[in-house]
């Protein structure tokens, strides 16, 4: 059963030819070894984290510009954070404007 497992996963992987220096390599079979998974594994893990950090950054980057906006306008009404559906509401309705400033 592990091995028909082994093997259909295979089928969804490419190929790819790396060269690395000794110590890349000597290094990525001790890591293989003592985590008893295959080198493979090992690149891919490594790989995926690696691509994923662009992605990380930019989210992080657009969450603190989102958080910055907090208290940075003023709407001039007192109970906007009140009232915030309502006034969006009118202006849906409307087609103007939120009369609360929102």
């Amino acid at each position: 059963m592990v091995c028909y497992v082994t093997m259909a996963s295979l089928q969804h992987m490419q190929r790819l030819q790396v060269q690395l220096t000794e110590a890349q390599a000597g290094n990525l079979r001790k890591t293989a070894e003592s985590e008893g998974t295959s080198q493979a594994e090992i690149v891919r893990r490594a790989l995926e984290a690696y691509l994923r950090r662009p992605i990380q950054a930019r989210e992080a980057a657009v969450r603190a510009r989102a958080l910055e906006l907090i208290g940075a306008f003023s709407s001039g009404s007192s109970d906007a954070a009140e009232n915030h559906d309502r006034y969006l509401a009118e202006a849906i309705l409307e087609g103007n404007e939120p009369s609360g400033g929102v």
